[in-house]
C-alpha cells in the first residue's frame, strides 16, 4: 500500500484510479473528482470539502478527517463501499443509498442527510447527531448505543432489531407527543 502524506491531494489527479493508497493529513477542496476510482484507499486525518464525485468509484476507509458538503449518492452506488471511524461529517448526503453494514463509529454528524437510505446493520455507536435527517431509512439492527442527539421516529424509519442504550434511547418517543417524567 502507497502512501501519500502531506501533498496536495490535486498532484495525484492527474491520474484516474488510485488502489491501495492511504493518504494522510491531505486538504481537497471543491476538487472535481467525477469517474475516478479509488479503490481500498484510505483518508486519514484529511479534510475533504465540496467534492464532485458523480460517477466515482469510491471503496474508502475515512480515519479521523472532516468531510463537508459531499453528496455521496452521487458516486457509482453499486460499486461504492465507505468506513467512518472517528470523522467529523457535515452538510452532507447518503441520500437513497443501499450501504449496509456502514461504520459511523466515533463520529459527529451535523446536518447530515439520510434520507431513503438502507442502513441496515450499521455502526452509529458512540456518535454524536445534530440535525441529521432520517426519513423512510431501514435501520434495522443498526447499533445506536452511546450515541447522542440522533432523531429516529420509529414511525417513519424501519428500526426493528436496532440497538440504542439509555437515556438517549427516549428521542424514539418524541414524535408522540407525550410526557415523559
Amino acid at each position: 500500500m502507497s502512501i501519500c502524506e502531506a501533498v496536495p491531494l490535486s498532484i495525484f489527479l492527474s491520474d484516474t484510479e488510485f488502489e491501495g493508497i492511504t493518504f494522510r493529513n491531505e486538504t481537497a477542496i471543491a476538487l472535481d473528482l467525477q469517474g475516478r476510482k479509488f479503490i481500498d484507499c484510505v483518508f486519514e486525518r484529511c479534510q475533504l470539502s465540496s467534492l464532485k464525485i458523480q460517477g466515482a468509484v469510491i471503496q474508502a476507509k475515512f480515519i479521523e478527517s472532516k468531510i463537508e458538503g459531499i453528496n455521496f449518492f452521487t458516486a457509482k452506488r453499486e460499486l461504492l463501499s465507505l468506513s467512518f471511524s472517528g470523522c467529523l461529517i457535515r452538510h452532507s448526503s447518503f441520500a437513497e443509498l443501499k450501504l449496509h453494514k456502514i461504520s459511523f463509529a466515533g463520529c459527529t454528524l451535523q446536518n447530515v442527510d439520510f434520507s431513503d437510505a438502507d442502513l441496515s446493520s450499521s455502526d452509529f455507536s458512540n456518535s454524536t447527531f445534530e440535525n441529521c435527517v432520517f426519513r423512510n431509512t431501514n435501520l434495522m439492527k443498526a447499533d445506536f448505543r452511546f450515541a447522542t442527539g440522533y432523531y429516529v421516529d420509529p414511525m417513519l424509519n424501519k428500526v426493528k432489531g436496532a440497538r440504542f442504550s439509555s437515556p438517549d434511547v427516549l428521542s424514539l418517543l418524541a414524535g408522540f407527543d407525550i410526557i415523559i417524567e
